[in-house]
């Protein structure tokens, strides 16, 4: 405990110098631009405190973080200053805008690694993917063309060690939990679930789990 404040106080003793270090990894920051565009890249405007884990899987309590889904990156405000932690997290924790906590994990997906938000567990886990990109688009009202970001999500199965995309439907859920097909079909008649609601895929993912 007395080590992990030390840390603490060293890391906040050390935000003003040019070589910048966050958590227990080393790793460097770099101050960073802030895109810009009608809709937000960020999972929430606000920097937040958070719990991350480094590398080497050591926590720290951060009070100012927000996720930027356009690079996959996290964000550290220091004296209204941002900067960009490079590849320095495995986890972190982070607040919705109406103050409900999501816990981030980082994974490495054909696409490249990213951070994914953990909503199950178990031996088949449930991850959701975030992402956005910048593109030109037309204003409905002006006509004008305008940079705006485009921000999606994505369902990821995590079985056996492997992250493959999801795309929840009736028929994929089957095939997906295939040896237990007989309580899923069972279950999705009786509980017509909402394929594209979190909470709604939580609740199918944890009766799977709960199967024997």
């Amino acid at each position: 405990m007395i080590r992990l404040f030390c840390l603490i106080l060293f890391v906040l003793g050390n935000l003003s110098a040019q070589n910048l270090t966050i958590g227990t990894a080393g790793m460097p920051l770099r101050e960073m631009k802030t895109l810009t565009g009608k809709e937000s890249p960020y999972f929430n405007d606000q920097f937040v405190r958070s719990k991350v884990t480094g590398q080497n899987n050591k926590g720290l309590t951060l009070e100012a973080l927000r996720y930027n889904m356009v690079n996959q990156q996290v964000e550290y405000l220091n004296k209204d200053v941002v900067y960009e932690v490079q590849d320095s997290l495995n986890s972190f924790t982070i607040t919705d805008s109406v103050g409900r906590l999501h816990m981030f994990e980082k994974r490495v997906v054909p696409a490249g690694p990213g951070f994914f938000e953990v909503l199950i567990t178990g031996k088949l886990g449930l991850l959701k993917h975030y992402s956005g990109v910048e593109r030109e688009l037309q204003d409905w009202y002006t006509k004008k063309k305008v940079h705006a970001i485009v921000r999606t999500a994505e369902y990821y199965f995590e079985k056996e060690g492997k992250t493959q995309l999801f795309v929840p439907s009736r028929k994929n859920v089957l095939e997906l939990m295939g040896d237990k097909a007989k309580d899923v079909k069972s279950y999705l008649n009786n509980n017509t679930p909402d394929f594209g609601n979190d909470e709604s895929l939580k609740e199918l993912f944890e009766f799977y789990n709960s199967l024997n």
